[in-house]
Formats: C-alpha cells, sequence, structure tokens
C-alpha cells in the first residue's frame, strides 16, 4: 500500500512538473530549426519534420513526403499553448502513418505544442491543453 501511494506521489509530481514547464525557456527564433520527429505507437510509425530557415518544413512518413512552409505562434498568454501552423504546398498523394492515401495540397494545419522540455512537445487539438493527442514533437537534432 506504501509503495502504490508513493508511486502515486512520484507520478503526480511528473506530471505537475511536465505542466509547469515554461514555454518561454524555448527560444523558437533559436532552437526550432532542425529535425524533429513523432512516434506513433499505436500504429508503430514514425513521422519527420524538417524546419529550414526561412520557414520551409519538408514532413517524411513511410512513402509520404510533403513540402510546405510553418509557423510556430507564441501566445502571451501563459495558460494557452503555442501555435504549430503549417502550410502545406506539395503532397506526393502516397499513404503515410495512417495506411490510407490523403491529398493534403493546400492544407492548412494548426495544432496547440504543449511544451514538455525544451525539446520536446505534445500535439494538442486546442490551445488550453485539454485535447492533447498523446503524440509527442520531439527534437532529433
Amino acid at each position: 500500500m506504501l509503495k502504490q501511494i508513493s508511486s502515486l506521489i512520484v507520478a503526480s509530481a511528473l506530471a505537475f512538473s511536465a505542466q509547469a514547464f515554461d514555454k518561454t525557456q524555448v527560444n523558437l527564433q533559436k532552437d526550432f530549426w532542425g529535425t524533429w520527429s513523432v512516434y506513433n505507437a499505436k500504429t508503430q510509425c514514425t513521422e519527420s519534420y524538417k524546419f529550414t530557415q526561412p520557414s520551409s518544413v519538408v514532413y517524411t512518413a513511410k512513402q509520404k513526403k510533403m513540402n510546405g512552409e510553418f509557423a510556430v505562434i507564441r501566445t502571451q498568454d501563459p495558460k494557452q499553448l503555442d501555435v504549430f501552423a503549417m502550410n502545406v504546398t506539395t503532397d506526393n498523394k502516397k499513404a503515410g502513418c495512417g495506411g490510407q492515401v490523403v491529398d493534403y495540397s493546400n492544407a492548412q494545419i494548426r495544432l496547440g505544442l504543449k511544451w514538455i522540455s525544451a525539446k520536446t512537445a505534445e500535439l494538442c487539438t486546442d490551445l488550453e491543453a485539454k485535447q492533447c493527442l498523446g503524440l509527442y514533437l520531439i527534437k532529433q537534432k
């Protein structure tokens, strides 16, 4: 019983520390460039995002490859998430992690970034972190 309680306390502390990360510790002008990945355990698939200046992104996953422009928009409200915005310009129209062919040409993708650390952010569909996906954008290099 004591072991379960102490495990619960440790888990709660870790969850709280993840919530308490100050997003301003991430210097978007300096630290965001490079390669990031998202691993989806459900589909056992890795998505890769390569961000280059001034605002280009190349996305790859399985056979899928997309190019576009992106921005990370910092919200002033510390309770709201930063926004990852991607405008897809080209899509090779092949299957990605979902296994189905979907054409994202000219799509506008918007996701909230719930920063866990300077190199890890959980992806969310809202700005209040109430609808997060359990998928993490992780800096590789």
